[in-house]
């Protein structure tokens, strides 16, 4: 139980992505996100310096709604974006490296699935601040400034 009072920010995040997952906010699936995520967070914490890195994690927590906030409007922008594209018969698809003024590994971790989260992007390798992504959109909007910032502010090690 102290596993699970010490890092409930971290499974709130853990069953957000359940939920994104799942496709739904439902009472269900939303309890099972919660079952599912204290579990992990369980079972990490007794493996080989599982909760030396856990709680490595330290989150704001309403820096971390303001995270999903804006990534919901990413992944909605986007998605229409694509729309778009595949209406136009216009998807090119490449491999482009991407800079990250992120130090921490757990802000980059989060902004490397916020990028998978959202459509036309798939994170494919990290290097210390360079991430690899498989994109189908502009350089330039492929990490949004507000979310960089956020996890800049937000994530501390």
């Amino acid at each position: 139980m102290r596993y699970i009072i010490k890092h409930k920010t971290f499974i709130l995040f853990l069953t957000v992505l359940w939920c994104i997952m799942n496709g739904n906010f439902l009472i269900s699936t939303i309890f099972s996100g919660c079952i599912f995520s204290s579990l992990s967070v369980i079972i990490s914490c007794h493996l080989p310096d599982g909760e030396q890195y856990i709680h490595s994690l330290n989150i704001s927590f309403f820096r971390f709604i303001k995270f999903i906030f804006i990534l919901f409007i990413n992944i909605y922008k986007s998605a229409f974006y694509i729309i778009k594209l595949i209406l136009m018969s216009n998807i090119n698809p490449r491999l482009e490296t991407v800079n990250t003024t992120l130090k921490n590994d757990w802000s980059i971790f989060f902004l490397a699935n916020a990028i998978t989260l959202t459509p036309g992007t798939v994170t494919i390798n990290r290097h210390g601040n360079t991430l690899t992504i498989l994109t189908t959109t502009d350089t330039d909007t492929i990490i949004n400034k507000s979310i960089e910032k956020t996890l800049r502010k937000g994530v501390r090690h």
